[in-house]
């Protein structure tokens, strides 16, 4: 299995206009900008400031346009208007004034494009719905107790399918608020408080407020059953036989003299009118309905993506990604071992999953998924001549989830694949963890199989793969962590760090219980927070108080709430580190990135030092 570098890039799109477009002018800010000045600044290659949709499709051309424009209109009010209407100017000022800042000076997590142009139409729709019911014009005009009000207003109204409210639901309703609020000095009317109340995060809002909280490592992907999938996999094979079927008739349509005969029918009152009869093309001969090629060709489409992602685990952007021809989509190598020479089949496409532009991996598979690709070339050239790159090609560039989804869902009926005495409700994403499932049955790594899903985050991987080794795992962090925070807190060795206030209060806490209620606090600790090593230290890893935003090499033990220090034998480390930072500070006096870098170090390392100091005093 090929590596996989795990590096995430955040490509802000104010730096790819500036690639893309280097006339563009952009201001750093628009705060005493004319609304003259405004309307002329140019966004993007396809939009000025006083359009109504951002069109980004030019910057991102490997990104489906419907995914990169920011549609203005969309901002709707219960009354049917949207904020471009004259009536609403006073939003649209706001929200332009916004969506700009998130280009020119994004928020610190540099969220993608595609990924702004959706949160418009969460959260940011529901705040300027409340603020027109309650006759508020500006962002900066809300106060705490109208927050409040829209808060509750947002988690009690009911889901459209009548079910429980959970956390994610929530999440989806306020998705963006908190980018709206770490904007509000980048703009003129900018909101001024907290849009979550006392809840450091989205996240956190929404578990708290949710009637049903969902884990955060929860998967909504029903599980497909082994016989449904060995069902998929045969029928598949099957019609991946109806290429040559599809050429032929194609081959007789393209063949067949469409003749006009003109035909002259007497009325009832004895008059007479013409009408034109046209011999059509003979479908009963094919053995099809009139015009039944679209359906055949659908059906052989289901078929060919049912293989490739049951074979590759890759997700439905990934394989509508896949390009034409073979030097864009195939590659084989051969590795040698003592057993000789093996080969290795790797399909190419691009994930952007967690990047700004999509990026190119490679994908391990079978050599049949090499026979998929010739069968979809042959059968559907003409599109390909027309203009489209993609395998899987649509009436806008690639092929869109609604319509392959559609599509599966009519693959199992017509082959009565069911389960449970019903057809099996097919989706997209159930290829990838059955795929997982059967690897990690043959004895693939969990590294490996990260590697070929193209996770970032391994813990994901674990849930894909078996959810019982992921079971296992967490309750084996939960005991260690258990018997962790026994150790600190039961006794008194001195600790220092941005979190050992919390820890000091916990022993305070922990000196007067009774040990039935000492085994309960300290069951109860890991699930607020697992605690790992972490250099010389620990970390009670809560993301909701991070600074390092869950990279390690972004530690600040001085400043941050989860860190904790045992002093013992720290004093001589610590010093030592501050003589070999200041020494490598002379050393790259020129490399003003190194020399910025180093003197944070040295600065966490003075503020430990100096609470060290203190402890020692104390």
């Amino acid at each position: 299995m090929k590596a996989l570098n795990n590096t995430i890039f955040h490509n802000s799109t104010k730096d790819t206009l500036k690639k893309i477009s280097p006339a563009a002018v952009l201001y750093s800010s628009l705060k005493g900008i004319s609304s003259e000045t405004r309307a002329s600044i140019r966004i993007s290659a396809e939009s000025r400031y006083r359009d109504n949709t951002w069109d980004l499709s030019t910057e991102y051309p490997d990104l489906p346009p419907s995914s990169v424009k920011m549609h203005f209109h969309c901002v709707t009010f219960k009354d049917g208007s949207n904020i471009t209407m004259p009536e609403h100017e006073s939003y649209l000022y706001s929200v332009k004034e916004y969506c700009y800042s998130l280009i020119v000076d994004p928020p610190s997590s540099h969220p993608k494009w595609s990924t702004l142009c959706i949160s418009l139409k969460k959260g940011i729709r529901l705040l300027l719905r409340f603020m027109q019911e309650n006759k508020i014009t500006k962002f900066c005009d809300l106060n705490n107790l109208d927050i409040e009000n829209f808060l509750e207003l947002t988690s009690a109204t009911k889901n459209k399918s009548g079910g429980e409210i959970t956390n994610r639901t929530l999440r989806a309703r306020i998705y963006g608020l908190s980018w709206l609020y770490e904007q509000s000095e980048k703009i003129t009317s900018g909101l001024k408080v907290w849009p979550l109340l006392e809840s450091a995060s989205e996240a956190q809002w929404a578990f708290e407020s949710a009637q049903k909280a969902l884990p955060r490592l929860f998967r909504g992907t029903i599980e497909m059953p082994d016989h449904v999938a060995a069902s998929l996999i045969t029928c598949a094979l099957n019609d991946l036989k109806l290429a040559d079927t599809i050429l032929n008739i194609k081959a007789l349509l393209k063949e067949h003299v469409y003749k006009r005969t003109h035909i002259k029918k007497i009325r009832p009152d004895g008059g007479y009118y013409n009408t034109t009869k046209i011999n059509s093309f003979p479908w009963a001969s094919v053995g099809l309905p009139n015009n039944g090629l679209r359906a055949l060709e659908a059906r052989f489409y289901s078929a060919c993506y049912v293989l490739i992602a049951m074979f590759t685990g890759m997700r439905f952007h990934e394989i509508a990604h896949i390009k034409i021809g073979k030097i864009n989509n195939w590659k084989k190598e051969t590795i040698t071992t003592n057993d000789g020479d093996i080969p290795l089949y790797f399909l190419i496409s691009k994930t952007n999953k967690f990047q700004a532009a999509p990026t190119q991996y490679l994908w391990q598979t079978l050599p049949l998924v090499e026979q998929v690709l010739d069968a979809m070339e042959r059968c559907f050239a003409s599109r390909y001549t027309n203009g489209s790159s993609y395998l899987f090609t649509g009436t806008q560039g690639r092929i869109s989830s609604s319509s392959i989804n559609s599509n599966l869902k009519k693959f199992v009926t017509t082959h009565n694949i069911e389960h449970g005495g019903c057809t099996w409700n097919l989706a997209s994403h159930q290829f990838r963890k059955k795929f997982s499932r059967v690897m990690i049955r043959q004895g693939l790594g969990l590294i490996a199989l990260q590697d070929q899903l193209k996770h970032f985050d391994i813990e994901t991987t674990k849930v894909y793969g078996d959810i019982n080794i992921y079971s296992e795992l967490q309750q084996e962090k939960f005991l260690l962590s258990e018997e962790i925070y026994k150790e600190i807190i039961s006794n008194q060795q001195p600790i220092i760090g941005g979190g050992a206030e919390e820890i000091i209060n916990y022993r305070q806490i922990f000196f007067g219980m009774t040990t039935e209620d000492k085994n309960i606090f300290l069951r109860d600790l890991p699930k607020k927070a697992i605690i790992e090593q972490l250099d010389d230290g620990m970390c009670m890893y809560r993301p909701q108080k991070a600074l390092c935003g869950g990279n390690k090499l972004n530690c600040r033990p001085a400043d941050c709430n989860n860190s904790i220090m045992p002093v013992l034998g720290l004093k001589k480390t610590l010093l030592w580190r501050a003589s070999e930072n200041k020494r490598l500070l002379e050393f790259f006096t020129k490399d003003h990135l190194k020399t910025a870098h180093i003197k944070l170090r040295i600065i966490e390392i003075n503020k430990l030092l100096k609470q060290l100091d203190e402890h020692t005093e104390a």
